[in-house]
Parts: C-alpha cells; structure tokens; sequence
C-alpha cells in the first residue's frame, strides 16, 4: 500500500460508510476500500477502539464513527463550504439525514422478507415523508441550488446516499413534492467523479 494511502474499513455494503467513499471518490482520492464480513469482524472486533465500524486509517491513527470520519473528510477535501455558517448548515442537513438513514436501515436489511420490510418500511416513512420535505424548505431558502451555502457540500453528497437508500427500499413516495430536492440529486448523480464512483464500485447483494 502507498504510504499515506488511507484504508477505510466496512461491511460490504453501502450503510453507514457511503458517505466517506463518496466524499473520497468525488475528491479523486486513492484509498483502500476494504470490506469485511462478519466473521472477519468477529475477530476484528475486540482490537477495534469502540468494537464498531467504520474506521479511517491514515498515517498510523485510527479515526472512527461514521458522521466523524466524514465530517474529517469533507474538511480535509473542501466539501464544508465556505465559512463557519456554510459548515454549520451542512451538520444540520446530515443530522437530519442520518436521522432517516437510521430509520431506513431495519428496512433495508428487511428486504429478503417482503412482508417484514413493507411494515418496517410504512414506520420509516413516518420520519422521512416530513423529513424530506424539511429539507425541501430548507433547500428552497437557501437558494434552490444546494443545501448549504450555495456550494456543494458533503451536506448533498449523503442526500445522494440517503436518498439511493431511499429508493432501493421502495420509499419513493417520501420524495413526492420534493422537486429541488430530486433535482439537486440528480445533478450529484452527474458529477463526473461520483458517477464513475457508482459505476466502478463493487455490487452489494440484498
């Protein structure tokens, strides 16, 4: 492995690490994308700082937690905006986001039995339906264009893994009305580097 050359570790799957590929993908960073199974993780566990994944390794530390390696990242690659305010908008739109990810989660692992993520998914759609059209306010005020500071931020790139999530779960009905919302989607999907990103990545089997 090239020195420096960061490794982040995760189940094969998209799940709580999507964001940091995405961010690293979209930055053009060559790292290791190094996915496990479980009983590579029941061996890895107890070396692990909170037993849990994903975790960066870079330069001889371990960085861990989900919404920290990404917020590290998206600082380290120019994805926070422009000033403390801009920043502070893009935590606000991944807190919410992470709020319906967590819901879509039980859903997304339900899937191989039809009857149990149906149920699972109508309790989701009870925080992401008016979640999603939160965001759709929020986008709107801030200009239509993007959902902090009128620039790109990691703020959009997970409402691009939030949103795939979203969908892959049959949760489509919660996008409803949400215009800017499948727009400005749509328009993270055509970023050169993100669309290679999906392209390229491994296949996760549900």
């Amino acid at each position: 492995m090239a020195p420096n050359k960061m490794t982040l570790t995760y189940f094969d799957g998209p799940g709580r690490a999507e964001i940091s590929r995405l961010i690293m993908a979209y930055a053009g960073v060559d790292f290791e994308d190094k996915r496990i199974d479980f009983a590579e993780f029941s061996r890895l566990k107890p070396s692990l700082p909170y037993g849990q994944l994903p975790t960066l390794e870079m330069d001889g530390k371990c960085l861990c937690q989900s919404t920290t390696i990404a917020r590290y990242l998206a600082n380290k690659y120019n994805l926070t905006g422009h000033c403390a305010m801009s920043a502070a908008q893009a935590d606000e739109v991944v807190d919410a986001l992470n709020d319906m990810q967590g819901k879509l989660f039980p859903v997304y692992l339900a899937l191989k039995d039809p009857a149990a993520a149906k149920e699972k998914l109508a309790e989701a759609l009870k925080v992401c339906t008016p979640g999603f059209a939160n965001l759709e306010k929020r986008l709107e005020a801030r200009g239509g264009q993007f959902l902090a500071g009128n620039t790109l931020t990691w703020a959009d790139l997970h409402l691009h893994v939030v949103t795939n999530l979203l969908v892959t779960c049959g949760g489509d009905a919660a996008l409803a009305g949400c215009f800017k919302i499948k727009d400005l989607n749509s328009r993270v999907a055509a970023l050169p580097n993100i669309k290679k990103w999906v392209e390229s990545r491994p296949v996760t089997k549900v």
